[in-house]
């Protein structure tokens, strides 16, 4: 559509034309900021994924949004998600073989599914415990590189029939190539190999996993909120989400310095 037309089926239609315009400009700032993080010297990628699966949820209008990236043995293995029931449902499907997020890889396509509900036969042991979690619809997008698939990026909704928007899925999939390029920009002039640079993200997630977990043993706090509270004090001390991490899990760092907050 050229701005022409966009200028006359607004003036045909002020309110659809005036939330057209708003929508565009909040995905716009939306790339924008994160763009503005991919070529910041020194960017923390696990958290820069982390808010990326936060802005795949806001811009799509879903429930959540998961990552999940090809280690170097060529297993799928989840590395970010918008909220810790989105984990659980990534962990799962990698752990039964079988899922949106799964085919989607295998395929290098796109996987929508609508209506979970209706699947039981696709993914038999998948959409059972979905649908316990809450999550009724999903659509998968693969990341991609050299036209070879190196992990999907995934949206679940908790209502059947939903998909991100008329834009959405054109959205959600440039999402997922900005994944790709979060994880190359981690080589930051070093000689590394893909499998290398996912393998070292994988280690800072793991990292801020454990630390979720002493934070939230600690406090008595749910995983969500414990990263929240690991995120806060990295903004504070003006630190990357999984340096804090490292030196909490290591000790070096003591649990109520984080939770004073």
């Amino acid at each position: 559509m050229t701005d022409d037309q966009r200028r006359r089926e607004c003036a045909a239609s002020p309110g659809e034309g005036e939330a057209v315009t708003t929508r565009e400009a909040r995905v716009n700032e939306a790339f924008a900021g994160l763009t503005g993080t991919l070529v910041a010297r020194g960017y923390d990628t696990v958290e820069f994924l982390h808010r990326l699966t936060e802005v795949c949820t806001a811009l799509s209008g879903t429930a959540g949004t998961g990552l999940v990236v090809v280690d170097r043995h060529g297993a799928l293995r989840d590395i970010a998600y918008s909220g810790d029931r989105v984990r659980r449902l990534e962990t799962l499907q990698i752990a039964e073989g079988e899922g949106p997020c799964l085919d989607c890889h295998r395929t290098g396509e796109p996987v929508v599914e609508p209506d979970l509900s209706r699947a039981r036969a696709r993914w038999p042991r998948f959409v059972p415990q979905a649908l316990e979690l809450g999550f009724r619809s999903v659509h998968a997008v693969p990341l991609r590189l050299d036209g070879r698939s190196m992990g999907a990026l995934n949206v679940f909704d908790v209502r059947p029939g939903v998909e991100p928007g008329h834009d959405g899925p054109d959205i959600v999939q440039s999402l997922a190539d900005l994944a790709v390029i979060a994880l190359l920009q981690r080589r930051h002039g070093r000689e590394q190999t893909v499998a290398e640079e996912i393998g070292s993200a994988l280690v800072d997630r793991s990292a801020v996993e454990r630390a979720k977990g002493v934070l939230a043993e600690a406090a008595g706090l749910d995983m969500d909120t414990a990263f929240e509270v690991l995120r806060s004090h990295a903004r504070r001390s003006g630190t990357g989400v999984a340096e804090v991490a490292r030196a909490l899990v290591d000790g070096r760092l003591d649990t109520t310095t984080v939770l004073a907050g």
